[in-house]
């Protein structure tokens, strides 16, 4: 098949229409994994701080899940088809929460899953970036707000 349009690339100097199918890339569906039971959700990227620096975990979708007893879940969803968790905690009022930089709002936790062995048991600045300045406004506020009911 390849060298059939090979041939005819180089006999005519056209591309046919089966050669252009050919070279048209496999389009990727996505399937987002969904969080029935989540009172918010956004789009972000996720940073953790190691080293003096921020390292980026991934990109997903933040969602904020009321539980038992009146507490709030914070869970980060990669954007891939296993969905896999990127951060996963609870609001607890001692979790410090403040605004960062333009679109920014930083917790500090003890991440869940642990980024690696070590810090397994030790708090670590988070950042999370979401598009816009409103959008971290309104994430701050109701963090805050959840986690100071705890």
């Amino acid at each position: 098949y390849y060298l059939q349009i090979i041939t005819n690339l180089i006999l005519t100097g056209e591309k046919s229409e089966d050669d252009e199918k050919a070279e048209e890339p496999e389009k990727h569906v996505f399937n987002e994994v969904k969080e029935e039971d989540a009172f918010y959700s956004q789009k972000c990227k996720l940073f953790y701080k190691k080293d003096n620096e921020f390292k980026e975990k991934g990109i997903g979708t933040l969602h904020l899940k009321a539980i038992a007893d009146k507490r709030t879940q914070l869970l980060v969803r990669a954007d891939t088809n296993l969905g896999n968790i990127l951060l996963n905690i609870m609001l607890h009022s001692s979790i410090p929460c403040t605004r960062a930089g333009k679109n920014n709002v930083m917790i500090v936790c003890v991440p869940n899953p642990p980024l690696d062995e070590k810090t397994q048991a030790s708090p670590v600045p988070m950042l999370i970036r979401v598009k816009t300045s409103e959008d971290a406004d309104e994430l701050h506020k109701i963090i805050t707000e959840k986690k100071e009911s705890h």
